[in-house]
């Protein structure tokens, strides 16, 4: 990884034909977005601008096959990598990141070419006989095709969220790893988002919960502050208390996200109201 992010930086050239090299690789494009992340975050959104024009070749490539995802992250990476150079800070970034989760939520009906493929794709899929089911108000019902594609459109703007934000943060990590060694572990560590952000997120979560539509499509965006909050919590309490024997726990920490993910969000709420790593770090 910092032989990949030495080069980047080693001029211009070379970030754009990494950029667009992991572009055209299927499953890569997230560090072709951490590429135009890093150079933004180190030199400007000047220099970021210009890496981003040779990464979006790919990323329309893409787009004429009908999905302008690649597209969408890139131009995230570029934004939200000004705001953290600028502000130094990641609460005003992941604010940013969250509304731009929701403007690319709020933009599906107008992706015309890409909501024809997700069609195309779950009615395949149903037709091929595989049973999928589905819970609705409370009972499970048999999926067709327009319930499977609208549940899974349910996750579309957050799925772009956390993609930009592994880009952003592995071009963070990169740029600590070549002139601040260390300096993103810590900056994950102290990352802690203001009660008053958090009362509202939760307000829209509660409303997306009991209410409908929009903010029930909203849900998972919502949610990434918080889980990203708790995760902080988890990273820095391991570091305390776990010592060496860390990097194991942490391991298993990320599996259990998978599982039981809805705790870490839990978890971030409560230590935006009570600090706990300060009660963790207190003598």
């Amino acid at each position: 990884m910092r032989g990949l992010a030495e080069y980047a930086m080693s001029g211009r050239f070379q970030a754009a034909t990494t950029a667009i090299l992991f572009g055209l690789l299927p499953g890569f494009s997230i560090v072709s977005g951490a590429v135009v992340a890093l150079v933004t975050l180190r030199r400007g959104m000047r220099d970021g601008s210009q890496v981003l024009l040779w990464a979006f070749l790919p990323g329309l490539l893409q787009w004429q096959l009908g999905d302008a995802s690649m597209l969408f992250m890139l131009l995230g990476a570029l934004l939200a990598g000004g705001v953290l150079r600028q502000t130094h800070a990641w609460q005003p970034t992941a604010v940013l990141v969250t509304l731009y989760g929701l403007l690319l939520q709020s933009s599906l009906p107008w992706q015309v070419d890409f909501l024809e493929r997700v069609r195309t794709a779950v009615t395949g899929l149903i037709d091929q006989g595989v049973m999928v089911q589905l819970v609705q108000e409370g009972e499970v019902v048999p999926a067709t095709p327009e319930l499977l594609m609208q549940a899974l459109l349910r996750y579309y703007g957050g799925y772009q969220m956390l993609m930009l934000l592994g880009c952003l943060m592995l071009g963070r990590y990169w740029q600590a790893l070549l002139y601040n060694p260390g300096g993103f572990r810590d900056e994950f560590h102290h990352l802690r988002f203001d009660r008053r952000v958090m009362a509202l997120l939760l307000l829209l979560i509660m409303a997306g919960l009991y209410g409908g539509p929009p903010f029930s499509e909203w849900l998972m965006i919502l949610c990434v502050m918080p889980l990203l909050n708790g995760l902080a919590v988890v990273h820095k309490a391991l570091a305390l208390r776990a010592g060496s024997r860390g990097t194991g726990f942490l391991v298993l920490a990320y599996l259990l996200l998978f599982v039981v993910a809805p705790a870490y969000v839990v978890l971030g709420f409560a230590d935006s109201a009570f600090d706990f790593r300060k009660r963790l770090s207190a003598p």
